[in-house]
């Protein structure tokens, strides 16, 4: 017989599904191993960094009730 998870099941493997890419992905910012050294960084590396802002950014602002999803938003 196959249970169901429950929502509190489901709810806490997303939440460790979560911060473990939080955590990989933080360790790939910070030890980047193939980013260029300063002196060779252009504006192309520039709009990498920038797109991979956009997540967090997003999953932020719905956190914490920023940007688009602030009060003065509505």
């Amino acid at each position: 017989m196959t249970t169901k998870p429950t929502a509190l099941d489901a709810y806490m493997e997303n939440q460790a599904a979560a911060l473990a890419l939080v955590e990989r992905i933080q360790a790939a910012i910070a030890n980047h191993d193939t980013a260029p050294a300063p002196e060779g960084l252009n504006w192309g590396h520039v709009g990498d960094m920038a797109e991979t802002v956009k997540g967090p950014r997003a999953v932020s602002d719905r956190m914490f009730a920023e940007g688009e999803y602030g009060p003065e938003a509505e």
